[in-house]
């Protein structure tokens, strides 16, 4: 029965990835997620998930190509890191002034926070960028517009999933939430240009959960409470919210042109599942089979 719903999976990619994103989204808002160590404890669940679903879709291509690129991908992206650490920089001070306490055993709880992190970025980088992605490749990889028809839904499916839930009962709140779904949405698809061109998922989720840490990087001393945290406030707090959005979207563009500039006009690599994958799934026909071998120019398959 197992290898039978295991083969299901395998041979319908867009199923298999919407399955992974419905599971992972009901885990987030089911599963206690309070404290750091219990979201970190949740993500590192969801990160062996997503690694199940996602070798249905990519075989171990993908979860191997870990050697690709890493420095790569660092450097390219370190206009975030850069960025994130000046915005955690100015929280660490709102915080002094506003004398918040300060946690009893702070280099344990900063370990926890920035293992936490981690997680999230490798996490989210697996289920909304990996899952999605591939997923679509192999399904539409003979299309013309496969890139743009990935890179929408990722960006789109991974901002969104940052709002869902959020009260909307107001002009301002549907405001912050287009603001929050645009300023994700943008940085997923820097990192989904460093995928294309790497497949170096674990890379990008580094890039992601480091971005994140130093954004967030108060979080190390301060006691910042976390429960009830949304990226879509109350209207007497929204407007700074939409500002804050709005410039961070502007930043992200910047960094966007200068990813696309220089790595978005060279060839990408896509996906390819190898021999064992296809024979258990597709006996000896593959989906990359003469038939379907076909590929537009811009388009180069992962051999290594």
């Amino acid at each position: 029965m197992l290898r039978r719903y295991i083969l299901f999976l395998k041979k319908r990619p867009l199923l298999t990835a919407a399955f992974g994103i419905v599971y992972a989204l009901v885990c987030i808002h089911f599963l206690p997620s309070d404290t750091s160590f219990q979201m970190l404890l949740v993500r590192t669940l969801l990160c062996g998930a997503m690694i199940f679903f996602l070798y249905q879709i990519s075989g171990e291509k993908t979860l191997l190509a870990y050697y690709n690129s890493t420095g790569y991908v660092i450097k390219v992206a370190l206009g975030f890191w850069i960025f994130a650490f000046l915005g955690g920089s100015l929280g660490m001070i709102g915080h002094l002034i506003a004398d918040t306490p300060y946690w009893d055993n702070m280099a344990l709880h900063a370990l926890t926070v920035f293992l936490m992190f981690v997680f999230v970025g490798l996490f989210e980088e697996m289920a909304f960028r990996a899952l999605i992605n591939d997923a679509i490749i192999y399904r539409f990889r003979d299309k013309k517009y496969v890139f743009v028809l990935s890179a929408v839904c990722c960006s789109l499916v991974f901002g969104a999933a940052h709002v869902i839930g959020a009260d909307l009962s107001t002009p301002l709140a549907w405001a912050q939430a287009a603001g929050k779904t645009i300023s994700t949405g943008v940085f997923g698809l820097v990192l989904l240009i460093l995928y294309w061109k790497t497949r170096n998922i674990w890379a990008c989720g580094i890039v992601h959960g480091v971005y994140d840490f130093l954004l967030s990087m108060s979080m190390c001393v301060f006691q910042v409470d976390q429960e009830g945290i949304s990226y879509v406030m109350s209207d007497d707090k929204a407007l700074p919210v939409v500002i804050a959005y709005g410039f961070m979207t502007v930043l992200e563009l910047v960094i966007l042109l200068f990813v696309w500039r220089k790595v978005g006009q060279t060839s990408w690599k896509l996906p390819i599942h190898d021999s064992r994958w296809d024979r258990e799934v597709l006996g000896n026909k593959s989906i990359f089979s003469q038939k379907n071998s076909r590929k537009p120019k811009h388009m180069v398959l992962l051999n290594s």
